[in-house]
Protein backbone atom coordinates (compact mmCIF):
# COMPACT_ATOMS: atom_id res chain seq x y z
CA UNK A 1 0.00 0.00 0.00
CA UNK A 2 3.52 2.73 0.37
CA UNK A 3 3.28 2.24 -3.63
CA UNK A 4 1.75 4.89 -5.87
CA UNK A 5 -0.88 3.63 -8.02
CA UNK A 6 1.64 3.67 -10.96
CA UNK A 7 4.01 1.60 -9.61
CA UNK A 8 1.13 -0.84 -8.46
CA UNK A 9 -0.22 -1.01 -11.80
CA UNK A 10 3.53 -1.58 -13.39
CA UNK A 11 4.63 -4.15 -10.82
CA UNK A 12 1.64 -6.17 -11.32
CA UNK A 13 2.46 -5.96 -15.34
CA UNK A 14 5.94 -7.08 -14.10
CA UNK A 15 4.01 -10.04 -12.19
CA UNK A 16 2.31 -11.63 -15.60
CA UNK A 17 6.17 -11.04 -17.29
CA UNK A 18 7.59 -13.11 -14.50
CA UNK A 19 5.17 -15.67 -14.10
CA UNK A 20 5.47 -16.16 -18.00
CA UNK A 21 9.30 -15.76 -17.67
CA UNK A 22 9.07 -18.83 -15.11
CA UNK A 23 7.22 -21.14 -17.66
CA UNK A 24 9.77 -20.73 -20.25
CA UNK A 25 12.20 -21.94 -17.50
CA UNK A 26 10.24 -25.57 -17.42
CA UNK A 27 11.31 -27.89 -20.01
CA UNK A 28 8.24 -29.74 -19.77
CA UNK A 29 6.41 -26.15 -20.88
CA UNK A 30 8.30 -25.54 -23.75
CA UNK A 31 5.62 -27.20 -26.82
CA UNK A 32 2.92 -25.28 -24.88
CA UNK A 33 5.13 -21.86 -24.44
CA UNK A 34 5.97 -22.02 -28.08
CA UNK A 35 2.90 -22.75 -29.43
CA UNK A 36 0.98 -19.83 -27.56
CA UNK A 37 3.68 -17.62 -26.12
CA UNK A 38 5.81 -16.79 -29.68
CA UNK A 39 4.21 -15.45 -32.61
CA UNK A 40 4.94 -17.48 -36.14
CA UNK A 41 4.17 -15.35 -39.22
CA UNK A 42 3.58 -18.73 -41.17
CA UNK A 43 1.04 -19.77 -38.10
CA UNK A 44 -2.63 -19.16 -38.02
CA UNK A 45 -3.34 -17.96 -34.30
CA UNK A 46 -3.98 -14.36 -34.04
CA UNK A 47 -3.78 -14.41 -30.22
CA UNK A 48 -0.07 -14.78 -29.84
CA UNK A 49 -0.33 -11.34 -31.44
CA UNK A 50 -1.02 -10.40 -27.61
CA UNK A 51 0.25 -13.22 -25.69
CA UNK A 52 3.83 -12.95 -27.01
CA UNK A 53 4.29 -9.47 -25.37
CA UNK A 54 4.40 -10.71 -22.02
CA UNK A 55 7.07 -13.47 -23.12
CA UNK A 56 10.74 -13.59 -22.64
CA UNK A 57 12.91 -16.77 -22.70
CA UNK A 58 16.27 -15.46 -21.44
CA UNK A 59 16.90 -13.20 -18.51
CA UNK A 60 18.94 -10.73 -19.68
CA UNK A 61 15.75 -10.14 -22.37
CA UNK A 62 13.79 -10.31 -19.12
CA UNK A 63 15.26 -8.06 -16.97
CA UNK A 64 16.60 -5.20 -19.24
CA UNK A 65 12.92 -5.11 -20.27
CA UNK A 66 11.34 -5.10 -17.01
CA UNK A 67 13.61 -2.41 -15.53
CA UNK A 68 12.77 -0.11 -18.97
CA UNK A 69 9.45 -0.85 -18.11
CA UNK A 70 9.45 0.42 -14.64
CA UNK A 71 11.69 3.60 -15.77
CA UNK A 72 9.22 4.90 -18.65
CA UNK A 73 5.63 3.49 -17.82
CA UNK A 74 5.25 4.93 -14.32
CA UNK A 75 5.66 8.45 -15.46
CA UNK A 76 3.25 7.51 -18.03
CA UNK A 77 0.76 6.47 -15.85
CA UNK A 78 0.51 8.88 -13.92
CA UNK A 79 0.24 11.48 -16.71
CA UNK A 80 -2.83 9.25 -18.84
CA UNK A 81 -4.33 7.60 -15.70
CA UNK A 82 -4.40 3.65 -14.99
CA UNK A 83 -7.55 2.47 -17.45
CA UNK A 84 -6.14 5.12 -21.13
CA UNK A 85 -2.49 3.62 -19.96
CA UNK A 86 -3.25 -0.15 -20.07
CA UNK A 87 -5.53 0.57 -22.63
CA UNK A 88 -2.22 2.36 -24.41
CA UNK A 89 0.21 -0.31 -23.14
CA UNK A 90 -1.93 -3.36 -24.77
CA UNK A 91 -2.41 -1.51 -27.97
CA UNK A 92 0.89 -0.67 -28.51
CA UNK A 93 2.26 -3.70 -28.10
CA UNK A 94 -0.20 -5.54 -30.08
CA UNK A 95 -0.01 -2.88 -33.04
CA UNK A 96 3.99 -3.52 -32.95
CA UNK A 97 3.64 -7.53 -33.40
CA UNK A 98 0.83 -6.67 -36.03
CA UNK A 99 3.90 -4.62 -38.04
CA UNK A 100 5.82 -7.18 -37.25
CA UNK A 101 4.45 -9.90 -38.35
CA UNK A 102 2.69 -8.05 -42.19
CA UNK A 103 6.25 -6.18 -42.63
CA UNK A 104 7.90 -9.98 -42.18
CA UNK A 105 5.20 -11.48 -44.47
CA UNK A 106 6.22 -9.49 -46.89
CA UNK A 107 9.87 -9.29 -47.36
CA UNK A 108 11.15 -12.46 -45.53
CA UNK A 109 10.55 -16.08 -47.25
CA UNK A 110 8.25 -18.32 -46.11
CA UNK A 111 10.82 -21.07 -45.02
CA UNK A 112 13.39 -18.40 -43.36
CA UNK A 113 10.47 -16.33 -41.11
CA UNK A 114 11.45 -16.90 -37.39
CA UNK A 115 8.91 -16.52 -34.44
CA UNK A 116 9.05 -13.13 -32.25
CA UNK A 117 8.33 -12.59 -28.77
CA UNK A 118 8.80 -9.96 -25.82
CA UNK A 119 7.86 -6.88 -24.38
CA UNK A 120 9.72 -4.26 -27.00
CA UNK A 121 7.22 -3.18 -29.45
CA UNK A 122 5.02 -1.83 -26.18
CA UNK A 123 8.22 -0.52 -24.06
CA UNK A 124 9.39 1.74 -27.35
CA UNK A 125 5.69 2.87 -26.75
CA UNK A 126 5.96 4.13 -23.66
CA UNK A 127 9.63 5.71 -24.41
CA UNK A 128 8.73 7.49 -27.49
CA UNK A 129 5.65 8.74 -25.44
CA UNK A 130 7.62 9.73 -22.41
CA UNK A 131 10.18 12.19 -24.76
CA UNK A 132 6.80 13.42 -26.64
CA UNK A 133 5.92 14.51 -23.23
CA UNK A 134 9.41 15.50 -21.61
CA UNK A 135 11.82 16.65 -24.51
CA UNK A 136 13.64 18.31 -21.75
CA UNK A 137 14.13 15.03 -19.66
CA UNK A 138 17.55 13.36 -19.85
CA UNK A 139 17.94 9.68 -20.09
CA UNK A 140 20.60 7.22 -18.65
CA UNK A 141 21.76 3.99 -20.88
CA UNK A 142 22.39 1.33 -18.74
CA UNK A 143 25.79 0.60 -20.14
CA UNK A 144 26.76 4.30 -19.25
CA UNK A 145 25.24 5.05 -16.06
CA UNK A 146 27.75 8.19 -15.96
CA UNK A 147 25.98 9.42 -19.28
CA UNK A 148 22.78 11.35 -19.58
CA UNK A 149 21.41 11.87 -22.83
CA UNK A 150 18.48 14.25 -23.69
CA UNK A 151 15.37 11.47 -24.09
CA UNK A 152 14.86 12.97 -27.88
CA UNK A 153 18.09 12.52 -28.57
CA UNK A 154 18.41 8.76 -27.02
CA UNK A 155 14.66 7.55 -29.26
CA UNK A 156 16.53 8.91 -32.76
CA UNK A 157 19.35 6.86 -31.78
CA UNK A 158 17.09 3.92 -30.84
CA UNK A 159 14.54 4.54 -34.09
CA UNK A 160 17.82 4.89 -36.52
CA UNK A 161 19.73 1.88 -35.21
CA UNK A 162 16.06 -0.09 -35.84
CA UNK A 163 15.84 1.59 -39.33
CA UNK A 164 19.36 0.26 -39.89
CA UNK A 165 18.65 -3.28 -38.76
CA UNK A 166 15.52 -3.68 -41.21
CA UNK A 167 17.44 -2.37 -44.17
CA UNK A 168 20.71 -4.68 -42.91
CA UNK A 169 18.25 -7.53 -42.73
CA UNK A 170 20.04 -8.01 -38.60
CA UNK A 171 18.23 -10.66 -37.12
CA UNK A 172 19.22 -10.80 -32.88
CA UNK A 173 16.14 -8.04 -32.58
CA UNK A 174 12.84 -7.47 -33.75
CA UNK A 175 13.24 -3.78 -35.53
CA UNK A 176 9.91 -3.81 -37.21
CA UNK A 177 8.32 -4.05 -34.05
CA UNK A 178 10.62 -1.50 -32.10
CA UNK A 179 9.86 0.99 -34.98
CA UNK A 180 6.27 0.77 -34.88
CA UNK A 181 6.03 0.75 -31.39
CA UNK A 182 7.60 3.85 -31.25
CA UNK A 183 5.99 5.42 -34.43
CA UNK A 184 2.58 4.41 -32.42
CA UNK A 185 3.54 5.89 -29.15
CA UNK A 186 4.69 9.28 -31.08
CA UNK A 187 1.07 9.48 -32.49
CA UNK A 188 -0.76 8.54 -29.89
CA UNK A 189 0.18 11.18 -27.88
CA UNK A 190 -0.22 13.36 -30.74
CA UNK A 191 -3.49 12.94 -31.20
CA UNK A 192 -4.86 9.72 -29.84
CA UNK A 193 -6.19 10.87 -27.15
CA UNK A 194 -8.71 13.45 -29.06
CA UNK A 195 -9.25 11.50 -31.50
CA UNK A 196 -9.91 7.86 -30.08
CA UNK A 197 -9.66 7.92 -25.93
CA UNK A 198 -12.22 10.68 -25.51
CA UNK A 199 -15.06 9.88 -27.95
CA UNK A 200 -14.68 6.32 -26.32
CA UNK A 201 -14.78 7.45 -22.72
CA UNK A 202 -17.69 9.67 -23.72
CA UNK A 203 -19.72 6.40 -24.90
CA UNK A 204 -19.15 4.81 -21.93
CA UNK A 205 -20.25 7.64 -20.07
CA UNK A 206 -23.58 8.18 -21.95
CA UNK A 207 -23.66 4.19 -21.74
CA UNK A 208 -23.06 4.20 -18.05
CA UNK A 209 -26.24 6.83 -17.67
CA UNK A 210 -28.29 4.10 -19.32
CA UNK A 211 -27.67 0.69 -18.15
CA UNK A 212 -24.96 1.37 -15.23
CA UNK A 213 -22.63 -1.07 -16.81
CA UNK A 214 -19.65 -0.31 -15.22
CA UNK A 215 -21.45 0.35 -11.87
CA UNK A 216 -23.68 2.31 -10.00
CA UNK A 217 -21.18 5.46 -9.55
CA UNK A 218 -21.79 7.91 -12.41
CA UNK A 219 -18.10 7.57 -14.98
CA UNK A 220 -16.58 11.18 -14.78
CA UNK A 221 -14.10 12.27 -17.13
CA UNK A 222 -10.74 12.97 -15.99
CA UNK A 223 -8.31 15.39 -17.29
CA UNK A 224 -4.53 15.21 -16.46
CA UNK A 225 -2.32 17.87 -15.10
CA UNK A 226 -1.36 20.68 -16.87
CA UNK A 227 2.39 20.76 -17.60
CA UNK A 228 4.95 23.36 -19.19
CA UNK A 229 7.08 21.43 -21.86
CA UNK A 230 10.12 21.97 -19.49
CA UNK A 231 8.71 20.11 -16.33
CA UNK A 232 10.09 16.71 -15.31
CA UNK A 233 8.72 13.99 -14.63
CA UNK A 234 8.85 14.86 -10.75
CA UNK A 235 7.51 17.54 -10.63
CA UNK A 236 3.76 16.47 -12.32
CA UNK A 237 1.99 16.75 -9.68
CA UNK A 238 -1.68 17.22 -8.97
CA UNK A 239 -5.21 16.15 -7.90
CA UNK A 240 -5.56 13.42 -10.92
CA UNK A 241 -6.60 10.51 -11.59
CA UNK A 242 -4.01 8.34 -9.84
CA UNK A 243 -4.51 10.80 -6.59
CA UNK A 244 -7.98 9.46 -6.63
CA UNK A 245 -7.55 6.13 -7.20
CA UNK A 246 -4.43 5.72 -4.46
CA UNK A 247 -7.61 7.20 -2.13
CA UNK A 248 -9.86 4.99 -3.23
CA UNK A 249 -8.04 1.53 -2.91
CA UNK A 250 -6.78 2.66 0.56
CA UNK A 251 -10.32 3.66 1.46
CA UNK A 252 -11.13 0.16 0.26
CA UNK A 253 -8.56 -1.54 2.03
CA UNK A 254 -9.80 0.21 5.38
CA UNK A 255 -13.29 -0.97 5.08
CA UNK A 256 -12.36 -4.65 4.67
CA UNK A 257 -10.19 -4.89 7.31
CA UNK A 258 -12.89 -2.29 9.64
CA UNK A 259 -15.18 -5.95 8.55
CA UNK A 260 -12.77 -8.31 9.80
CA UNK A 261 -11.69 -6.69 12.74
CA UNK A 262 -15.88 -6.45 13.93
CA UNK A 263 -16.15 -10.06 12.87
CA UNK A 264 -12.84 -11.32 15.07
CA UNK A 265 -14.41 -8.93 18.27
CA UNK A 266 -17.15 -10.35 17.90
CA UNK A 267 -16.05 -14.01 17.91
CA UNK A 268 -14.04 -13.18 20.91
CA UNK A 269 -17.12 -11.81 22.88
Amino acid sequence: MELTPGERTVWSLIAVNSVVFGAWQVPRLAPFMQKWFMHDPSSSRSITLLTSMFSHQHFWHFGLNMFALHSFAVPLHDHMGREQFLAFYLTTGVTASLASHLFTVARVPWAKMIPSLGASGALFGCISSTAYMYPDASVYIIFLPFLPIKIPVALGAMMGLDLVGILKNWKMFDHYAHLAGSTFGLAYMYAGKDLVWTPLQQKAIELNKDTKLFGKGTLTETKPPVRSRGSSVIEVTSENTADREERSAKDLVQARLDRVKGWWNSKGN
